[in-house]
Formats: structure tokens, C-alpha cells, sequence
């Protein structure tokens, strides 16, 4: 296949991926005596989902988990990720959940002024260059783009969900955003922020879930930690990216595992009830916007 057509290929994708081709429902979540929190959610499309479902397996044999990347995504884990935000005041941040809209992303760099320009038009543009050319509604990638200030969802991982949400709080709590969002894109460096904002989604948890919400917190973000560890010491070792992965992954899932029976067993021995969550209430805006 010749590169004209490979390119003719990747445009005719975008396009029918695209706000010209398909809606978007957009909703406004609002957590009682809290923030209001704008969610959009990419309108239902089998095939498409069934396809990055297939091209997300990677991600679900790693984590060992059918729900990361399954481009399905449930009314629980959108209503902790909307929680989650309000409690923190990060009301500017948009919540997309397995969306693809390049147009309103593009337009939110634009609009971000809590970012300088400087950081927006150059690390921004390519961030937000990478959404709009590799689709996360077709590969998947749950992510927060600090230069848009959008957290976007494709697995139904309630922890990996609010993980992205805590990286915004990161974000918004520093005085140079922009300088520390170009600085954690470094090798390496990002470890700093993937494990401080997994602490705080074991914070969040232990404070606002059950204890086995609280334990699968644990098994599921100790493997994304190994992952994400194995692929920055992959990027130093020549073809060495899908090892140090699958290692990091392995020595993840064991570390995780038992963090996940002292957390149960702590609550077993201290009969410990979780703290109601917050009621969310969805409401149509009745506009449509992106796929």
C-alpha cells in the first residue's frame, strides 16, 4: 500500500469519526451543594466499539481486566469520576467518555488560558495533535490532556477513571501547570505524577468506598503502575518496550494482590463501613457536538 493511500486511509477514518459525521450527547452532572461538572458521552456505535474493544486486548491482558478499553462505559464509574471533581472544585474540567471530538478539543487549547500560550501552541499542540490523529474512541488510552483540561474515559475501571481526574487536581494545584505538564512528559519524570496520583485515588477510595472498591483500587492500578514503569524503562532498552512491560505488569499484579487482602482484611478487623457516596444527577443539555 502506497503512503497516499495509507493517508487517504487515516482522513477517511477521521472524517467518519468526526462531529460532521455523528452527535454527541452532552450532560451536565451536578453533585448536590457542589461544583457542576460537564460530561459528554460519545454516541453508541457498535462496530466502532466492537473493533477498538478487539484493539484494546493488549491493555485487558496486561491489567487482566475485560473492562480496560471495553469502550463501555457504566453510570458508576462516570458518577465517581463527576464526584470526584466536584469535591475537588475542578469545575473547568471536561469529562469526554469515549469520545472523539478533535474540533472542541482544539477549540478548549485555545480557550485554556489557566495554561500560558507558550505551553499551549507548542507541548498543547502536539498533545492535542496525537488525540485527533490516533483516536482514543478507536484505541483506547484513558488520559487527561493538561493543555485542554480534558479527562478522556474508554475503560468502565472506576480507579483508572478517577486516576485521570487526580492528575487534573495535580495539575490545577501547581503554579506553573504549564511548565510541570511539559516537565512530567518526560522519560522517567512522569512517574512522579502516575504514582502520586495513585495514591490519591487510594485516598479517595478509602474515604469514600466499600472495602471492596477499595481493594480493587489496588489490583488494578499496582499492574498500571508496573506498566507504566516497565514502558519508561523500556524507552532506554532497545526493543525492550513489550518485556519491561510484561515484567512490570507481573511484579504489578503480585504487589497489588496483596495490598488488596491487607486493605480487606483491615476492614474485616476494624468492621469498617464506607462513606455514603454523593448522589449524581444527569441532566439532557439537548445539544449535540463531536462522536
Amino acid at each position: 500500500m502506497t503512503r497516499l493511500s495509507s493517508l487517504l486511509l487515516a482522513l477517511a477514518a477521521l472524517f467518519l469519526l468526526s462531529p460532521f459525521a455523528w452527535g454527541q450527547e452532552i450532560i451536565s452532572q451536578t453533585a448536590p451543594g457542589q461544583e457542576t461538572i460537564t460530561l459528554e458521552r460519545g454516541r453508541v456505535a457498535p462496530v466502532l466499539d466492537k473493533v477498538g474493544w478487539v484493539l484494546g486486548l493488549p491493555n485487558k491482558l496486561l491489567l487482566w481486566d475485560r473492562r480496560a478499553d471495553n469502550h463501555e462505559i457504566s453510570a458508576e464509574t462516570e458518577q465517581r469520576v463527576v464526584e470526584y471533581l466536584a469535591e475537588n472544585d475542578l469545575e473547568g474540567v471536561k469529562v469526554r467518555v469515549n469520545q472523539y471530538d478533535p474540533l472542541g478539543e482544539w477549540r478548549r487549547l485555545r480557550e485554556n488560558d489557566r495554561i500560558g500560550a507558550g505551553w499551549r501552541y507548542t507541548v498543547g499542540s502536539l498533545y492535542t495533535l496525537g488525540y485527533t490523529l490516533l483516536p482514543g474512541r478507536l484505541l483506547g488510552g484513558d488520559s487527561y490532556n493538561p493543555y485542554t483540561d480534558t479527562v478522556n474515559i474508554y475503560s468502565d475501571i472506576p480507579a483508572i477513571a478517577v486516576e485521570q481526574a487526580a492528575y487534573a487536581k495535580d495539575v490545577h494545584s501547581r503554579e506553573r501547570p504549564g511548565g510541570y505538564a511539559a516537565l512530567q512528559s518526560l522519560p522517567l519524570v512522569a512517574l512522579t505524577h502516575e504514582n502520586q496520583t495513585k495514591q490519591d485515588v487510594f485516598e479517595h477510595f478509602d474515604q469514600h468506598g466499600d472495602p471492596a472498591e477499595r481493594a480493587e483500587a489496588r489490583r488494578v492500578l499496582y499492574p498500571q503502575l508496573g506498566v507504566e514503569v516497565g514502558g519508561q524503562i523500556g524507552t532506554l532498552v532497545p526493543q525492550g518496550m513489550a518485556l519491561m512491560q510484561l515484567a512490570g505488569a507481573a511484579v504489578g499484579h503480585v504487589a497489588g494482590q496483596k495490598e488488596a487482602e491487607r486493605v480487606s482484611q483491615s476492614a474485616v478487623a476494624e468492621g469498617h463501613t464506607a462513606k455514603p457516596s454523593v448522589p449524581v444527577a444527569a441532566h439532557p443539555a439537548g445539544a449535540w457536538n463531536g462522536y
